[in-house]
């Protein structure tokens, strides 16, 4: 519908790509899950479908954080509009049932619902783009978009006709229920035709001058309907059961275009839960400035793991990092729990971060997309494959491989370990040697001191990217981690 994303789809980038296992080997699925998680009806948004490589969108998006984020009463009216769509959706996705009972009736109040809280959030949307406060191109859209809906779906006097005949569904009291007769005063046909706040007491002659007599009158409901076996009670459970059906292909109709609207506002309403709770956390973040892709740039002031902030509740380590241009692969080496993993983690999730469209956890930064990130994590050995380790890890590391683009980021944490030393040293040559002719960019966390020793003689004897190397200290964090 044009939220995420520019108008103009004919030379849109690709998406990023991002596998299953990347996204385990970041933590990524563990903090964005509960991100977006009771945003919808059937359970998570797939937030790894709002990844994009396209600059322009990046741009895009950012217009319209930028905005929310400024009008928090907005925020409120669109967030409202997303309960009520997942309301709908959950009444969509329930099995469907030939028995009607009174409560189903309650059901039908998510109908108002949902013309109220889209008509509020197009009028208060056409309110702020009159005033001049909102002007990105998102939210100019979502206005146009809500309010042909509200028009479309829903008459003019919606809300009149929907009191005088069914003003009493939200604290039912009683329904009017009308009877067909044939000649012989024999029931034809049923239909249920008001609900009312108030009780119904059977009317008399004195029933409205003597105010005792409507006290010794019991109410009466829906509910000895459930027992009576009649011809009354069964048309009326036909007739309410088709009523019922007619009300969810209602339903459907209005939510059937919605889909993508409602997948959307997740998203930004997910960007700014993030926000909250990098504020919270005392992380800071920034707008990082976009850099074209073939610069390959990744530069980072003070950046944070914003997984580990919200997990361990601030008191994480920040570090810098700058890749060279046109491309760089950097050894990481140190001692064990010296950081080497966290920083690994940290420089992927900030790149997929960026390229939601969102603020990254640093001071500032400077960021070029890539196609994919690509991660070739150490695991555990799978006793049931015919290959030892070693081979699994070559395995793994020829699949990374195959992935990867000029225009990839590589994230290797200690890919070959099932071997001695000495081999082990060699086959990173072989690899990192590949990767350099290639022009990868991306880092390569090992506890071999030799092969980071060894990147100034790969850079003179090889062309393509820069290999250099850095060691991980370890410092504490407030703490004490």
């Amino acid at each position: 519908m044009g939220f995420l994303t520019t108008t103009d789809t004919s030379k849109k980038a690709a998406p990023l790509e991002l596998t299953a296992q990347a996204k385990t080997d970041l933590m990524l699925d563990s903090y964005l899950d509960k991100v977006f998680e009771s945003r919808h009806g059937s359970g998570r948004l797939d937030w790894s479908q709002f990844l994009t490589a396209d600059p322009e969108d990046l741009i895009y998006r950012r217009e319209v954080l930028t905005e929310l984020s400024a009008n928090p009463h907005l925020v409120e009216s669109i967030e409202n509009v997303c309960k009520t769509l997942s309301q709908i959706h959950q009444l969509l996705e329930m099995p469907a049932s030939d028995e009607f009972y009174a409560e189903n009736i309650r059901e039908f109040s998510v109908l108002p619902l949902a013309h109220s809280t889209m008509s509020r959030l197009s009028e208060e949307l056409n309110g702020l783009i009159a005033a001049g406060t909102v002007k990105s191109r998102g939210l100019i859209k979502l206005a146009d978009v809500v309010g042909e809906k509200v028009r479309t779906t829903f008459t003019k006097d919606f809300d009149k006709h929907w009191k005088e005949l069914a003003g009493g569904i939200d604290q039912m009291g009683s329904v009017r229920i009308r009877f067909t007769l044939d000649g012989d005063m024999r029931i034809q046909g049923a239909a249920l035709t008001q609900v009312d706040s108030q009780r119904f007491v059977k009317n008399s002659l004195f029933s409205g001058t003597m105010k005792e007599n409507r006290q010794k009158e019991k109410p009466w409901n829906l509910e000895p309907l459930k027992d009576m076996k009649t011809p009354a009670e069964e048309l009326l459970q036909v007739q309410l059961s088709n009523n019922q059906k007619e009300f969810l292909q209602v339903l459907t109709k209005i939510t059937r275009d919605l889909d993508d609207l409602y997948q959307d506002l997740s998203f930004y309403l997910g960007a700014l839960l993030y926000l909250r709770q990098m504020k919270k956390t005392g992380t800071p973040v920034c707008w990082p400035q976009i850099r074209p892709k073939e610069e390959k740039a990744f530069t980072a002031v003070q950046m944070y793991n914003p997984v580990l902030t919200v997990f361990k509740k601030g008191g994480t380590v920040p570090n810098d990092i700058d890749f060279k241009k046109d491309g760089e692969i950097l050894i990481l080496t140190g001692i064990n729990q010296g950081g080497k993993t966290t920083f690994l983690r940290t420089v992927g999730v900030l790149q997929a971060i960026f390229q939601l469209g969102w603020p990254v956890s640093a001071q500032s930064a400077s960021l070029s997309p890539v196609d994919r990130i690509v991660t070739v994590f150490s695991h555990e050995e799978n006793t049931n494959l015919e290959h030892g380790k070693l081979g699994q890890e070559l395995e793994t590391l020829r699949a990374g491989l195959d992935l990867a683009t000029p225009y990839s980021l590589l994230l290797f944490n200690e890919p070959i370990t099932g071997t001695s030393p000495m081999e082990n040293l060699f086959l990173s040559r072989e690899v990192l040697s590949a990767c350099k002719l290639q022009g990868y960019k991306g880092v390569w966390v090992t506890h071999i001191y030799d092969l980071a020793s060894g990147a100034d003689e790969m850079n003179k004897e090889l062309s393509g990217s820069c290999i250099s190397s850095i060691i991980a200290i370890a410092e504490k964090g407030a703490d004490g981690i």
